[in-house]
Formats: structure tokens, C-alpha cells, sequence
């Protein structure tokens, strides 16, 4: 009995690490970021150094969703503490602007937080500068979200 549950812990162990990296290996819809921080996707998009762009798609990587919806960040720069910045709703995503002294083109992290139709999502993380995450020793099938 005990092995069958070891088993299952591993099973679902593996299948968390795969879930948690979905996506970082393809751009998004919009060209963006992608992250799965739960029963929807975040898709991350650069608009110069100070300001974002998040959709909140669902899990084909569509329909963007700001109704009963809301996202913040963080950012984390090297040697800096983190600062929390609100995310204003438009009519298919999210805009998030930072002070003209902090940039994502730095060294650092970007931490998501989001709600999708009142579902919250778990912390997606991005590290930072934003670049894809190439998969070593595996593939991730995409073809079902329709890019």
C-alpha cells in the first residue's frame, strides 16, 4: 500500500512541474509571456521599460477575460526591495506601469497575482529581464491552444 502511495505522489509531483512550466518555451497570443498559475493563463507583455500588458486567457490560450477579474505585481529588482503595483483593467487585459526608476529590462523577478473570473490563481512568476524558457530533454504539445 505504502508504494502505491509513494506512486501517486510522484505522479503527481511530476505532473505539478509540467504544469507549472507550461508554456514558458512559446509566445503567447499577443506575443507575450505565458504562465499557468492555476485553471487559467497569464500572458505577460512588454510595452517599453516601465509598462505592462497582462491577458487573462483561459486554458486554450484565448478568450481574455477582465470581468470579475483583477491583477497586481511585484517587482523585485537585484539589491532593491520588491514593489507592489496595482493593474488597471481595459477592455481585453490588464495595464501595469512602474516608476520611471524601476524597469523590467533589469536583473530580477516579476510576480503576478491574479483572479479570472473569480478564480484565483496561484503566484506566476516570471523571471526578468522576459525571454522564453527553452524546455532540455523534452517537448511540450501546444498544438491544442490554437497558435
Amino acid at each position: 500500500m505504502q508504494s502505491i502511495g509513494r506512486a501517486i505522489g510522484l505522479l503527481l509531483f511530476l505532473f505539478s512541474v509540467e504544469a507549472m512550466a507550461h508554456g514558458e518555451d512559446k509566445p503567447g497570443p499577443s506575443g507575450g509571456f505565458i504562465k499557468m498559475p492555476g485553471g487559467f493563463h497569464t500572458e505577460v507583455v512588454a510595452d517599453g521599460k516601465h509598462n505592462i500588458r497582462i491577458y487573462l486567457l483561459d486554458m486554450a490560450w484565448k478568450n481574455p477575460l477582465v470581468k470579475s477579474s483583477n491583477v497586481s505585481v511585484e517587482l523585485r529588482l537585484s539589491a532593491k526591495p520588491g514593489v507592489e503595483q496595482p493593474c488597471f483593467p481595459k477592455s481585453d487585459h490588464f495595464v501595469c506601469r512602474f516608476p520611471n526608476e524601476l524597469g523590467i529590462d533589469r536583473e530580477g523577478t516579476l510576480i503576478v497575482r491574479a483572479t479570472r473570473n473569480g478564480a484565483k490563481g496561484t503566484d506566476a512568476v516570471y523571471k526578468l529581464p522576459l525571454k522564453l524558457e527553452p524546455k532540455s530533454g523534452h517537448s511540450v504539445d501546444h498544438s491544442g491552444h490554437g497558435h
